[in-house]
């Protein structure tokens, strides 16, 4: 806060009333009035408690679970949030869409990395920050992707002339094919894949999300995705098409977009997330009726064999396929597990083979200096130089040492194949359960795909 009772005295004498505490009283409610426009010129919220002598302020923190410390941390933010907020033009990337820099938000993140501060914590209380600071409203939508901040601000869909294409704003779809067939001619999902999980559990959080907000806010925060992959890539001399194209991105993409979040949903109903539970709960053949009379159509979940799903039916199947992946999963490192085991067997009989060989040879050599000694020295074992004679014996010694090591050797070598032929089979065997497994999962994958697309039915119905 760093407002002392110095500021205070400091202020009632540069509005010459220290002297005069009737005056005072008088000019009381304007002197509150002003201290609290005054932090608020910072978003500061305050409430002040004067008397003629003192001054009391209280900081209101922007969360009540916040320390002191994080809270004056978080003010240093609003600083920089603010001049921002002066300088938006040069943060400005489309009229409507703001890109705070890698730099500039790793620098507002560092005090809660500094704090250890849980960073979906983290990204809640910088929105609450830049809200207000950047005049972010409901309909507005901050997103933390790809390094930056972005701030995009609703704007209405483009008025078109009559004949124009309504749904591109006005462009042509054979002009928009042939931009994405320019910017993207391998396609786009792998760069949408790669940031849409962020997304979701940033903007359409099935944790915490009604079903009523995802269907107001899904197709804005899928278009705001959608524009910010576009940004980067589309030449700045074309940024005038992006809301034609970021259409036709979205329309093309649409289906796997929703069939990915639907699947999403299914993960947190398999882990009985209770939100989640109720959202799948809402889907119904019925109708609802709000406090204003407005009468609403609930579709139900039903799939491509006109089967209609529920919440408990749906959780049945997928704690079935869970259980199912899970089997696999043992399955699979089972089978890891004997591939390695194979592999070292494999690697060591190759290097029992290599010794084999060297010793072999050394054999071979012995044996031949034995034959040499043999037919030069030994005709006429009398008259052998003793010394001879000795390196001879000593020759034969060696050579029947090395014999031990090599049968020895041949051992191990029997030894590993024979435990790589017990590991293949093995293999084969676990592999052959593998396959049952797959053949019993089969059916529950079909059923799961099938719960999927029909949620992607009721999801894209607003």
């Amino acid at each position: 806060m760093d407002f002392t009772v110095e500021h205070y005295k400091s202020l009632l004498k540069a509005l010459k009333i220290t002297d005069n505490e009737e005056l005072f009283n008088l000019k009381k409610g304007t002197l509150i009035d002003g201290l609290v426009e005054y932090f608020n010129l910072s978003f500061q919220n305050i409430s002040v408690d004067l008397t003629f002598t003192d001054c009391k302020i209280t900081k209101h923190f922007l969360d009540k679970s916040v320390s002191e410390t994080l809270d004056r941390m978080m003010h240093n933010n609003s600083k920089i949030l603010i001049d921002i907020a002066q300088r938006r033009d040069e943060y400005r990337v489309l009229p409507y869409l703001l890109s705070v820099p890698e730099e500039t938000k790793e620098l507002l993140f560092k005090g809660y990395i500094n704090n250890n501060e849980d960073i979906s914590n983290a990204r809640m209380l910088m929105r609450l920050q830049i809200q207000p600071i950047l005049n972010a409203g409901d309909r507005d939508i901050i997103f933390f992707l790809r390094g930056r901040i972005w701030i995009r601000y609703y704007m209405p869909p483009k008025k078109v002339l009559d004949g124009e294409e309504k749904r591109f704003a006005g462009e042509s779809v054979e002009s928009l094919q042939a931009m994405y067939d320019t910017y993207f001619p391998k396609g786009m999902w792998d760069d949408i894949e790669s940031i849409l999980n962020d997304v979701l559990d940033e903007k359409l959080n099935f944790s915490l999300i009604s079903s009523e907000i995802f269907k107001k806010t899904f197709i804005p925060v899928f278009r705001g995705m959608i524009e910010i992959l576009l940004i980067d890539v589309i030449s700045p001399n074309e940024r005038d098409r992006i809301e034609g194209f970021t259409g036709y991105v979205l329309r093309k993409y649409f289906d796997q977009i929703l069939l990915y979040t639907a699947k999403n949903l299914l993960l947190f109903v398999e882990n009985r997330d209770k939100n989640a539970e109720l959202f799948i709960k809402s889907f119904s053949d019925t109708s609802t009726i709000d406090a204003n009379g407005n009468k609403t159509k609930i579709y139900p979940i039903v799939d491509t064999k006109n089967q209609t799903w529920n919440h408990v039916t749906i959780l049945s199947i997928l704690l079935q396929y869970k259980q199912a992946k899970q089997r696999m999963v043992s399955q699979n490192n089972i089978l890891a597990s004997i591939k390695e085991q194979i592999h070292q067997s494999d690697m060591n009989l190759k290097s029992e083979e290599k010794i084999q060989e060297t010793q072999e040879k050394n054999i071979d050599q012995l044996i031949k200096q034995i034959a040499d000694d043999e037919l030069s020295n030994f005709k006429n074992k009398k008259n052998a130089d003793p010394v001879r004679v000795r390196r001879y014996e000593e020759l034969l010694t060696k050579k029947r040492t090395e014999e031990n090591e090599l049968y020895l050797i041949k051992n191990r070598i029997a030894n590993f194949i024979i435990e790589l032929k017990r590991q293949k089979s093995k293999l084969k065997h676990e592999t052959e359960a593998k396959n049952t497994l797959i053949e019993q999962t089969e059916p529950l994958k079909e059923t799961y795909e099938r719960i999927a697309h029909a949620l992607v039915l009721v999801l894209s119905k607003r």
